[in-house]
């Protein structure tokens, strides 16, 4: 996967740092949460919020707001995820206005 990342968001390069973000998911993650069972990969990082881009086995990504509770959280829309068709897809409608808007914020 080559993807051309924009600011605020970078690739997760290191295995530790995806192993970590990984681990932590799984734990967050509750009874009957959309994510709940499905293999992940760790991909990328927003650098100003604890959201993390995953890759999903089948070719979708879901960006998850992580909490850093450590334990499963008590309503299974948390943590907060929101799953794209495609990087393609995300990239369109996540990454390029958060680009903007990080930008604008300067």
């Amino acid at each position: 996967m080559n993807v051309h990342w924009l600011e605020p968001w970078m690739p997760v390069e290191s295995g530790e740092a995806r192993s970590a973000f990984e681990a932590e998911l799984y734990r967050e993650l509750g009874a009957g949460h959309s994510l709940s069972g499905l293999p992940v990969v760790a991909i990328a990082r927003r650098a100003d919020q604890d959201d993390v881009l995953f890759m999903l086995g089948d070719g979708r990504v879901a960006e998850v707001h992580l909490t850093w509770l450590g334990r499963p959280e008590d309503v299974p829309r948390w943590p907060g995820t929101s799953i794209h068709a495609s990087i393609e897809a995300w990239i369109e409608q996540r990454m390029m206005p958060d680009h903007e808007e990080f930008r604008g914020a300067d």
